[in-house]
């Protein structure tokens, strides 16, 4: 960690409804009847790594970026990580339940005595130079990855389609991410320092022993905390000052709950590959692709600085909060701009499970289709239109599941502190965005949604506009336009920048535990 100060975590009761905003899934009793019914098979949560289908909830994480050095090494010791052994190696963590702390899913046996929650949760994704470098296409001419032409691409090779230039291409970017030796990324997320420590420097010693892995480099996060009683307290709050974690991807068959809202459940071939899938093949041979996801790795950079210096720069226009409001679609403390538009403290108030529970365009067309509550080209609005009906979806109140992500993720850099705007020192966001189809969900997202203006159907942006917040921007034509009610003008907002910049990227597989176990024994004669 780049921060030594420790992080004081919350009892578990309080970490149940913190630390469940926190990039993950929530922890709320509310449950839709039925939201959890798989249309097909029960997903067989053993062999599914666990950020697929659940959030961490754990305050601190650390990336590791790897290179295949021996690959024989290497393959035995991605099959200790799966061994059950954990006095040999840590565990891979799959979406099995631990049941404390957490209301347990609808698939647990609440008969079983509780698990404890672990000190750590360890993930791993391999990029397609790094399955040649593990000499899985030597060892298994028959594999194929047909249908994910963009994972074996790379993020480097398609970051144009996905915005990361300029400042962000991949020339740009930090040790060894888009050169071809990022083959592996390990994540570990740690319940405190001193397990961080612990489980670091055994995967460490694991990486070098028979010269398996070179590492590259780490990259590490942490919660932000604030002062509550004195106390510094762990907080949902993320770079730009929004509270997080608060509109998650609903699955069916999923092993976590989620607080119901008018979003249809997705499908869990969205984010597991199966066979029952729509658009895609499941990789070849099904012991490497069944179970499996893929993920993209990134770090961002973000203006903090920049970004609250273009809100006052703007207050002549509007006030610098609902401006923030407008960019997002929340105000910065959760509050949706659909549910109460002109405040961000509303009479009465707005409970934390009614935070997701609001619609933009109903299936009459009634609702906010102009954005006068709510701008259509919001960041918020622009990532998950719901339904609004835009490129890929275009009946009112429609679904928008097939182009849905899951994000994963953590700040970087310390809690950014306003009386102290220019202390130097950089933050972001890093994390994984999970899909089954990179292409169809997060490369369709990024470029048709947050980078082009004629996403929004019906509703004509102006055709330089794109997601204020997270869009690549250029000041000579950057534009947000506020629509306003009875007939006013709207509030254009121009001559702004880029307020993110993608510091890494990497295209990551995410193999089953049956997979890593295929690929371990690879070679070995068993």
């Amino acid at each position: 960690m780049s921060q030594d100060a420790k992080v004081l975590a919350p009892p578990a009761k309080e970490r149940r409804g913190l630390l469940g905003r926190l990039f993950g899934g929530h922890g709320h009793e509310a449950i839709a009847p039925d939201a959890y019914s798989s249309s097909k098979t029960t997903l067989e949560l053993n062999d599914i790594q666990g950020f697929i289908l659940r959030g961490y909830r754990m305050p601190l994480v650390r990336h590791f970026l790897l290179t295949v050095a021996v690959p024989v090494e290497a393959r035995k010791l991605l099959g200790r990580l799966v061994s059950g052994d954990e006095s040999d190696a840590p565990q891979i963590t799959t979406a099995e339940e631990w049941q404390v702390g957490f209301a347990p899913g609808p698939k647990d046996n609440l008969d079983e005595v509780p698990r404890h929650k672990p000190d750590y949760c360890l993930n791993l994704g391999i990029t397609w130079p790094g399955l040649i470098a593990l000499e899985i296409k030597k060892l298994v001419p028959t594999v194929s990855f047909k249908s994910f032409g963009a994972f074996v691409a790379g993020a480097a090779e398609r970051a144009e389609l996905v915005g990361d230039t300029g400042p962000s291409a991949p020339q740009n970017w930090i040790d060894g991410f888009g050169k071809g030796s990022d083959h592996v990324m390990v994540t570990l997320h740690a319940i405190s320092p001193d397990a961080m420590t612990t489980y670091s420097d055994r995967l460490s010693a694991l990486f070098a022993e028979g010269n398996a892995f070179r590492e590259i480099c780490r990259i590490d996060g942490m919660a932000w905390t604030e002062m509550v009683d004195g106390k510094p307290t762990l907080c949902s709050k993320v770079p730009f000052g929004y509270t997080d974690g608060i509109s998650m991807t609903t699955i069916h068959g999923g092993p976590e709950r989620y607080t119901p809202d008018h979003q249809q459940p997705c499908e869990p071939w969205l984010f597991v590959l199966r066979d029952e899938a729509e658009n895609y093949f499941v990789p070849e041979p099904q012991e490497l692709g069944l179970n499996a996801s893929f993920a993209v790795f990134k770090m961002i950079e973000t203006d903090v600085v920049g970004f609250e210096n273009f809100l006052q720069s703007n207050k002549d226009k509007i006030h610098p909060e609902l401006l923030a409001a407008k960019i997002c679609g929340r105000w910065r403390n959760g509050i949706p701009l659909a549910l109460s538009p002109e405040t961000d403290n509303p009479a009465g108030g707005i409970s934390p499970e009614q935070l997701n529970n609001f619609e933009y365009v109903n299936a009459d067309g009634s609702g906010d289709p102009k954005g006068l509550r709510c701008p259509v080209g919001a960041h918020m609005r622009r990532i998950n239109p719901r339904g609004q009906p835009v490129t890929g979806q275009g009946e009112p109140g429609g679904s928008n599941n097939t182009h849905r992500v899951i994000r994963r993720g953590m700040p970087y850099g310390p809690t950014y502190d306003p009386t102290q705007p220019y202390d130097g020192i950089e933050r972001g966001l890093l994390g994984y965005f999970i899909n089954s189809s990179i292409e169809n969900q997060y490369e369709f997202v990024l470029g048709h949604w947050v980078n082009d203006a004629e996403f929004a159907g019906a509703v004509r942006l102006n055709p330089k506009s794109k997601d204020p917040m997270i869009g690549t921007q250029d000041p000579a034509e950057s534009i947000f336009v506020i629509p306003q009610a009875n007939a006013a003008p709207p509030i254009k907002i121009t001559g702004f920048s880029t307020f993110i910049k993608t510091k890494a990227a990497a295209y990551c597989f995410l193999p089953s535990v049956t997979a890593i176990k295929f690929i371990a024994t690879l070679g070995s004669g068993r």
